[in-house]
């Protein structure tokens, strides 16, 4: 009787928050196991000149605590304004290094690891960048943990915003969304076709989810060598949103993933609203790796 309520318990605290029976199950993965990798829009991290989006020094701390709280070891990021920026954020992780890819004026691509986790190289891929003059290239990474090595690429897809203010607007914000899919769908069966490595991994905000009936990810969804493991989560801003921060691995990586360890560290359900958008309007998303199994590639 004791452990049916329990479980009813666990089940009305879960339906309330996913984020934190999420936290509450990354405990149960050593870190000497697992990788654990993921992603997270910073929402116009500025250096603090002439931001943006300002912060104040209490807020840049905020953003470090929520990175701290995922206990992610390799998380790639967008919207970071360059290195500056981002260095105002790590003074608070002194166990993460970074990097960031300033070639989209203040809102590029980047990530940081801890030194559980070797980066072998990194560059960017200028494909996905349809308009350089408007469009982020993808930032790709080769990364070793363990048994386990991968690629992982780091992409922000085209938005549909408030601008997008006739349907000719909305219909090109659209097609853009697409053409990257599609270029990142070629450039993930081009990388499986030609390189021993079959790992892969992409993280990102893509913008749009592959549940919708209007999904510019197409290209993706019907590619047979890769898994959308993020398609089904939430927004952590508002519930009736759907998820567009993903984590997307090719079938050789399905292998090692834990999919029970898949978090979206939820800084609106501690903090009050105004206290969490200063955070970002976008919230980490991370899932681990075995890193113990063979290296299959």
């Amino acid at each position: 009787m004791k452990r049916s309520i329990f479980f009813l318990l666990t089940i009305l605290i879960c339906s309330t928050s996913i984020s934190s029976c999420l936290s509450n199950q990354r405990q149960h993965f050593s870190n000497d196991a697992v990788a654990k990798i993921g992603t997270f829009n910073i929402e116009w991290l500025g250096d603090g000149v002439r931001d943006t989006k300002p912060r104040t020094e209490e807020e840049y701390k905020l953003v470090a605590d929520a990175i701290a709280s995922t206990d992610l070891e390799l998380i790639g990021l967008q919207e970071i304004e360059n290195i500056d920026a981002l260095n105002r954020v790590l003074k608070y992780l002194p166990e993460f290094k970074g990097f960031v890819l300033e070639k989209s004026g203040n809102q590029n691509l980047g990530f940081i690891y801890k030194n559980t986790v070797s980066i072998d190289t990194f560059y960017y891929y200028s494909p996905i960048a349809i308009d350089p003059s408007r469009n982020r290239p993808g930032l790709v990474v080769h990364a070793r943990k363990g048994n386990f090595d991968w690629i992982m690429m780091v992409v922000h897809f085209k938005a549909s915003s408030k601008f997008d203010d006739t349907e000719e607007k909305r219909m090109r914000s659209l097609e853009t969304r697409m053409k990257q899919a599609e270029i990142l769908s070629n450039w993930i069966d081009s990388v499986l076709a030609n390189s021993t490595e079959q790992d892969l991994i992409i993280v990102g905000d893509f913008n749009d989810n592959p549940t919708r009936s209007q999904s510019a990810l197409v290209p993706l969804i019907t590619n047979k060598n890769i898994r959308f493991l993020t398609e089904n989560e939430r927004s952590c801003k508002n519930e009736k949103w759907d998820n567009i921060d993903h984590i997307v691995i090719s079938s050789s990586a399905k292998n090692r993933v834990f999919i029970e360890s898949l978090i979206i560290e939820n800084h609106y359900y501690k903090y009050d609203e105004q206290i969490a958008k200063q955070i970002s309007d976008h919230c980490p998303v991370g899932i681990a790796f075995d890193i113990v199994l063979p290296d299959n590639d």
